[in-house]
């Protein structure tokens, strides 16, 4: 029976920005002298701030006005509340204009957008292996241009849907152009093949987990008698997460958070299954043969157990069996919450 050492709690932040206001001389909202800041200005985006990177920026007017903004890279756009990318590393100057009917400058806002660089441009490829079917990724390449890369499944151009998977090897390709204009892609060979799940277990594993939170297990004393915790709400996207690490690590023969199958991360396969979750966790556990030795023993290890009694809403669940591999079994636990 295995555990990992290293159950993983992953954290995904916003960065709020409210942008400094200044009324314009001689007007104010009904242009008649001067007065206070007439709108507010703010905006959200990734904490890491790593190019290409999305932000959403959004303005209070009343409806006689309307806002322009100039966000310093050449882009510009109207409305109270637009999204840019930047796609490129650099220090950009944005500013919201409000103008009247007139199209008059009633207030103005700036500040300075800081677009760290991602690193080398590169393709990643996520691969989301299920039963009988697979779900391909383009989520956590890196392109410095506005590119849509192509997916490719043994030389023929797919989406992101679930696609039946015959067993045998198979190729996956992701496929994009550079900002110098060069094809960058990378690929994958896999091999699939039958594997059975229970989905008994896997009620039974969501179910020992809630009865732990509702008796406040005790991480450090190994005993009930904590804080109770709301039980944790199933969900369909983070199951087909925990399944394809189940399936990765039953098929490809690796034990790690860090999918052997395509270098994915707990919280990769989380947002290639379809989610932008605020935190994520995974527990992953191989050998164990029932639901009770394999909840018990992630309650009795330190890092899982934080992670079961975690400030988490949401839980994917997986258990994979399939004879001659390592283990045999393997289990997946997915935490997150939105």
């Amino acid at each position: 029976m295995r555990s990992t050492g290293r159950p993983v709690s992953l954290l995904r932040a916003l960065l709020l920005g409210v942008l400094a206001c200044a009324a314009v001389p001689g007007l104010d909202a009904h242009g008649q002298g001067t007065a206070e800041p007439a709108f507010k200005v703010g905006y959200t985006a990734s904490s890491e701030g790593r190019a290409p990177l999305l932000v959403t920026f959004h303005a209070s007017a009343q409806p006689a006005y309307r806002v322009e903004w100039t966000f310093g890279d050449g882009g510009t756009a109207g409305g109270t509340q637009v999204q840019h990318t930047y796609y490129r590393s650099g220090v950009y100057t944005m500013q919201a204009r409000l103008l009247d009917a007139q199209g008059r400058l009633v207030s103005r806002a700036q500040s300075t957008i800081d677009v760290q660089s991602a690193g080398p441009e590169r393709s990643e490829l996520t691969i989301l292996l299920g039963q009988g079917q697979v779900r391909l990724s383009t989520v956590d390449s890196v392109y410095y241009t506005p590119t849509t890369p192509r997916l490719i499944l043994d030389g023929q151009t797919v989406t992101s849907r679930p696609m039946r998977l015959s067993e045998g090897p198979h190729r996956a390709v992701t496929a994009g152009v550079t900002q110098g204009g060069q094809m960058q892609e990378r690929s994958v060979t896999f091999t699939a093949a039958p594997f059975t799940g229970s989905m008994v277990f896997e009620n039974e594993v969501l179910r020992l987990t809630n009865v732990a939170r509702a008796h406040g297990w005790n991480c450090a004393t190994l005993r009930e008698g904590g804080p109770a915790l709301p039980p944790l709400t199933q969900n369909a996207t983070l199951d087909v997460a925990a399944l394809a690490q189940s399936a990765g690590m039953a098929l490809a023969g690796y034990f790690d958070h860090v999918s052997g199958l395509d270098g994915s991360t707990p919280m990769r396969r989380v947002q290639a299954a379809g989610m932008e979750p605020h935190a994520v966790g995974e527990n992953i556990a191989a050998g164990h043969e029932t639901p009770a030795k394999v909840v018990d023993g992630w309650l009795r290890s330190p890092g899982h157990c934080h992670n079961i009694m975690g400030d988490y809403t949401l839980i994917g669940l997986s258990y994979v069996n399939r004879s001659g591999t390592t283990y045999t079994r393997y289990w997946t636990q997915v935490f997150a919450s939105p």
